[in-house]
């Protein structure tokens, strides 16, 4: 009996990127907000980091310069 030889081809698979979704209102506003905050972080995180190296960069405990960072930078950003 003869064998049938059959070709077989490879056929990349790509995904489809989902659609984009219309920003509505309040999402922007939400955005904003979370932009706001990433902000007042940052700002904390580079104080608290200023308050290590004040130090001298001797070990402290981070904690505590997050906490007193975090007031600084608040009471500077109070409306």
């Amino acid at each position: 009996m003869a064998t049938k030889k059959t070709e077989t081809t490879t056929k990349k698979r790509t995904r489809k990127a989902p659609a984009a979704s219309p920003v509505r209102q309040d999402e922007a506003r939400q955005d904003g907000v979370m932009a706001s905050t990433n902000g007042i972080e940052e700002a904390i995180r580079r104080r608290a980091y200023e308050l290590y190296l004040e130090r001298g960069g001797m070990p402290g405990n981070p904690n505590e310069d997050w906490l007193v960072a975090e007031q600084e930078v608040r009471s500077r950003h109070v409306h």
